[in-house]
């Protein structure tokens, strides 16, 4: 978005140099305010990213992290290393300390169940894998507005005779997420909690 800002504020300028020799004094401010837009809409984003950590991959188990099995053959993921980054932990557990496993007093297939039906229903989510035995669902989530994907893996296991609940969300574009990935995780497993 910030490019983008820059190179339309940059062909403004130049047009603005133009017109200020042809059309005079009122029309160079009525241009150099058009020129001033891209950085007066791209500036309040910029500055809401710089309040969130500088990662885009999150995830409630910073020690074992659920591993993405679908989305290595993704096309746009073929040549990204998947992995969670191990310096990503210390991020995670200081930026995001809320960005918990969730823990369900129930059995760990009746969680599996209801977690694939709530993500059946998720606007702009896909489950993209499916596995059962190994109590994981990998996905992929189309966001609504600028319609990036991201990449989503939930690991259901069992622990002291109840059902946790780790995931794990990856932005596909950019070095940084806006908190977006912290924000996933912490929705939908309180949703799941409250189902």
């Amino acid at each position: 978005m910030c490019a983008l800002g820059a190179l339309i504020g940059l062909g403004v300028s130049v047009f603005i140099f133009f017109a200020h020799i042809r059309l005079g004094e009122l029309h160079f401010w009525v241009y150099a305010f058009l020129t001033a837009v891209p950085i007066i809409v791209a500036l309040p984003m910029v500055i809401n990213d710089l309040r969130y950590p500088r990662i885009n991959d999150v995830t409630t188990d910073v020690e074992n992290p659920p591993v993405f099995v679908a989305a290595l053959n993704a096309l746009p993921n073929i040549d990204r290393n998947m992995a969670f980054p191990e310096h990503f932990g210390p991020i995670v557990i200081e930026g995001y300390s809320t960005v918990q496993p969730l823990i369900m007093d129930e059995a760990p297939a009746e969680t599996f169940q209801r977690i694939k039906n709530l993500l059946e229903v998720q606007s702009g989510w896909v489950i993209t894998h499916s596995d059962a035995v190994k109590g994981t669902l990998e996905g992929e989530v189309t966001t609504s507005v600028f319609r990036f994907v991201d990449d989503f893996v939930i690991r259901v296991s069992k622990q002291y005779g109840k059902a946790r609940i780790d995931m794990r969300s990856k932005s596909r574009d950019g070095l940084v997420d806006a908190g977006a990935n912290a924000k996933r995780i912490q929705a939908f497993l309180t949703q799941l909690e409250r189902a």
